[in-house]
């Protein structure tokens, strides 16, 4: 099938087909189509620290008996979770997610942000 700039079909059989869609459904058209219900989405229930920090510490378990040196932790200065891999045999770290740059930009961003707010309220900005 071929379109050319002008939007024309090249193709006899789809241009029948394209005027019927376009000239819309017949009278009796309406009896053909199966109604559809729309139902609201189930509500989702927030998490909060402590939901959050219970499964970490239930994924830790998990991983502890897998014998794999995973290790799960919440960072509460940045409140995110910090995950590292290790090297079984070595101990030495493979991998952090996020990196410990990322971790120490989080939190350098933090205090900056902190220290500016405290510095609004007592300079009367807010």
């Amino acid at each position: 099938m071929e379109i050319d700039s002008g939007a024309r079909v090249q193709n006899p059989a789809l241009s029948t087909t394209a005027a019927k869609v376009a000239a819309g459904p017949g009278p009796n058209a309406a009896a053909k189509v199966p109604t559809i219900e729309i139902k609201a989405p189930p509500e989702v229930k927030e998490f909060e620290g402590p939901d959050i920090d219970q499964a970490v510490a239930d994924l830790q378990q998990y991983v502890d008996g897998l014998d794999r040196d995973l290790s799960f932790r919440r960072d509460e200065s940045i409140n995110r979770s910090i995950i590292t891999v290790r090297d079984a045999n070595t101990n030495q770290l493979v991998r952090q997610i996020p990196a410990e740059e990322v971790v120490e930009i989080a939190r350098q961003l933090k205090q900056d942000l902190d220290a500016k707010r405290a510095g609004m309220l007592l300079r009367g900005e807010v």
